[in-house]
């Protein structure tokens, strides 16, 4: 079967040649343009950790495990250009399930522009391993950062966060034309994307001594209920959204900002020095938040 499998990778993905970056060779290369800078992400995703392979479809996996690594592209404001593809698979796995989980990969490849150029496979009694390692580039001006967020900085999401693991985890779009406006406007100080929940992935921006307020009122919910406090919640701690958080300078234009995105961003807060993460609540208390989140 892994013959078999080798033999399908040649016919569908491109071969490296000395003009072209592809697959067929001990290592590949790569062709980056000079007057720009590499980044690099790499995430592996397990069955029953990440996905379920009981319920979700192969394709719908694949689909996610190189989608994950783009959100990561999109929040440093670059644009994707190869990735590298390894599968561990069941022992059981079929052909035609290697070539369903494959399918998924590649249907993001094409829509981003990404170019697989080469990975590993193996089979073992154990569960599905999906390990992706992507690259992109970006203007080194433009690159963002985690730790450049300042004093007094306005807090952005992209969009609703909470309760991503009834669907959305799996079928989201990565933010990469967002990654890239954002990187654009050197008015955002920093960016990250949400993927282990809002409260945590906002310390992760604060450096030093800085803090944050949240407004309860302005965090948009995903699947909201009647059950306001739940919702919060799930948006503040569930993870895997994908949304960008970013921050702005206070006396930023935001209309420039908003007029070139192609999705409604949301306001949440601003940064402090108060050394932690506060909520505040429409009657005008504060209650400081836990750093936890998602744990995969």
């Amino acid at each position: 079967m892994e013959a078999e499998f080798i033999r399908w990778l040649k016919a569908t993905l491109p071969q490296q040649s000395r003009t072209q970056a592809g697959i067929g060779d001990d290592c590949s290369t790569m062709d980056l343009a000079p007057d720009l800078t590499p980044v690099i992400t790499t995430d592996a995703l397990v069955d029953q950790v990440h996905f379920d392979i009981r319920s979700q479809s192969l394709r719908v996996i694949g689909r996610k495990s190189l989608a994950v690594n783009l959100s990561d592209i999109a929040a440093m404001g670059a644009t994707p250009v190869y990735a590298v593809v390894s599968l561990i698979s069941p022992r059981n796995f079929k052909l035609s399930d290697l070539q369903e989980l494959y399918t998924g990969i590649l249907t993001v490849a094409e829509e981003s522009g990404t170019l697989i150029i080469g990975g590993d496979f193996n089979s073992y009694d154990g569960p599905l391993i999906v390990s992706i390692t992507a690259i992109g580039t970006v203007p080194r001006a433009d690159i963002k950062y985690r730790f450049t967020t300042q004093v007094h900085d306005r807090i952005f999401v992209t969009g609703p966060l909470g309760r991503s693991l009834t669907g959305h985890h799996l079928t989201f779009t990565p933010r990469l034309t967002e990654g890239s406006i954002l990187a654009a406007h050197p008015e955002v100080h920093a960016v990250t994307d949400i993927t282990d929940g809002l409260v945590v992935d906002l310390d992760t921006i604060l450096p030093g001594d800085l803090g944050a307020v949240i407004q309860a009122s302005s965090i948009p919910c995903r699947h909201p209920s009647d059950d306001n406090q739940s919702d919060i919640s799930h948006a503040l701690y569930d993870g895997e959204d994908f949304e960008l958080l970013f921050t702005v300078c206070s006396d930023a234009k935001i209309g420039s900002l908003t007029d070139a995105l192609p999705v409604d961003i949301y306001e949440i807060g601003v940064v402090n020095k108060n050394n932690k993460i506060q909520l505040q609540l429409q009657d005008g208390t504060t209650q400081t938040l836990r750093i936890r989140g998602y744990e995969h």
